[in-house]
């Protein structure tokens, strides 16, 4: 009995080990929702992120790079304000499963506003506030949102 006891246990440790990360697909609407209801005051920007990536490893590993944002800051009118900033982009991981953002391509990201004077772009594996490339569909959606209208997950 002691023997199927210590077998069961090494099955379900190694099933757990050897599981995937689950993540809820991101949506702009869900993320607005997430960042309007928390106590952590965000912005969200549409544009790019340079900086020099970190240099890949045997490892994923999280990763905290500075970048300079060029892009626009979403207001009630839309993404009508021209913003140029520094951001400082953290990429958590979660067990194996790390983050990565691009340099030079086009994000929609929710990034904290620490005190009007920091910017803290922090993307987990999920990419909940993370939108690489964003469809015409979710930069308007997410407008919608900002303006007060209609604010729902999209549907397939």
């Amino acid at each position: 009995m002691k023997n199927i006891i210590l077998a069961a246990t090494l099955v379900a440790v190694s099933a757990s080990q050897a599981s995937a990360l689950s993540c809820i697909r991101p949506d702009v609407a869900t993320a607005f929702k997430d960042a309007s209801d928390s106590d952590r005051n965000y912005v969200v920007l549409k544009g790019t992120f340079e900086f020099t990536p970190p240099a890949k490893t045997d490892k994923p590993q999280a990763e905290t790079v500075d970048s300079q944002f060029r892009g626009r800051l979403l207001t009630g009118g839309g993404f009508t304000q021209t913003v140029s900033a520094p951001v400082e982009i953290d990429m958590t991981c979660a067990g194996e499963w790390c983050a990565q953002v691009d340099p030079n391509v086009e994000y929609i990201a929710f990034v904290e506003n620490i005190d009007n004077e920091r910017l803290i772009f922090e993307v987990g594996p999920c990419y909940g506030f993370a939108f690489k490339e964003p469809a015409q569909e979710a930069v308007k959606r997410l407008e919608n949102c900002a303006q007060g209208g209609a604010c729902e997950p999209a549907t397939e």
